[in-house]
């Protein structure tokens, strides 16, 4: 726990000395919060971002400290790091050019044992493309974390065990309708408003199960879902991907190129859940792998990163 205290207090230190907009921490290291309270108490002067599943007991709070809920299943340490940052991003927290010290570890562990510097518009290229403003404009933030939780779950554990690709696409609804087709009966179809928003937890199971249809979810930037089902044909094709990613995530950055909206694919073969905005990949959040798994991909996405500590 020294070496945890001393990591706190040096990040503090060093955000002083270089301007960081915020530390960011995943709380949920911590089984008390004992040694998050000192820091709070002996720092306060420093941003502070906390990073929970939403597990955590509660948050010790003070001025200055905004917390960040992740999707409550087992991710990578970098996978927390992406998704707390893009989800800060999408709530106005952070700002392109914006620094960042994220500091991480297993949950319930009590020990940090990562630590990752960013700029902000180097690791998340489409940051220096758009806005905050601009997506909030389109699509709740509420409503972007509810689908970034779904899709990771999604990505993590399939449908009753078995593997499920799936896209939802948020925002711009009436532009995407315009350039997509029902691939079977809209399953949403005739259901009052009340009973098909994704904010609703009733909802879930709903989603999950539908999930193994063909085709993309459309669901409003307020959280209304659409159509289920629905077959993508964008004009676009947005700017060429990766090898190795197909239909689905071809279909997801076209619309997205030719439409606001923003897509969010799950891999069925790999479980990867990508977002993609203007017509680009904004993040990948890979399926936790074994232990020191640090891959070519990641590299490939975060060139920028000055990382140490362990894998998973």
């Amino acid at each position: 726990m020294n070496v945890t205290r001393d990591i706190l207090h040096y990040s503090a230190e060093m955000a002083r000395k270089i301007g960081t907009r915020a530390v960011v921490v995943y709380a949920d290291v911590f089984s008390g919060s004992d040694a998050l309270g000192e820091f709070l108490e002996a720092e306060p002067d420093v941003p502070l971002v906390l990073v929970t599943r939403g597990l955590h007991p509660p948050l010790p709070r003070r001025a200055g400290v905004d917390v960040v809920r992740v999707p409550g299943i087992r991710l990578t340490r970098l996978g927390q790091v992406k998704i707390a940052v893009l989800l800060g991003f999408s709530r106005g927290l952070f700002q392109k050019g914006d620094r960042l010290i994220c500091l991480t570890g297993i949950a319930g562990s009590g020990a940090l044992d990562t630590i990752v510097f960013m700029e902000v518009g180097e690791e998340f290229e489409m940051f220096a493309a758009t806005g905050a403003e601009e997506i909030s404009a389109h699509v709740s933030p509420e409503v972007f974390e509810r689908v970034l939780d779904l899709a990771v779950s999604l990505g993590y554990e399939g449908r009753e065990g078995k593997p499920v690709g799936t896209t939802f696409v948020i925002g711009d609804t009436d532009a995407v309708l315009a350039r997509s087709s029902q691939m079977v009966l809209n399953p949403f179809r005739g259901y009052p408003e009340e009973e098909r928003n994704i904010l609703d937890p009733a909802l879930e199971p709903t989603i999950k199960e539908f999930a193994a249809i063909d085709g993309a979810f459309v669901i409003r930037g307020d959280g209304l879902v659409e159509a289920a089902g629905v077959y993508l044909r964008p004009e676009s094709a947005g700017e060429p991907l990766p090898r190795g990613l197909g239909t689905r995530h071809n279909a997801a950055a076209g619309i997205t190129a030719a439409t606001k909206a923003v897509a969010v694919t799950v891999s069925e073969s790999t479980g990867t859940v990508t977002v993609f905005r203007d017509g680009k990949i904004l993040m990948e959040v890979e399926r936790p792998r074994p232990i020191g798994a640090w891959g070519p991909r990641e590299d490939r996405l975060f060139p920028g990163l000055r990382r140490s500590g362990g894998g998973e």
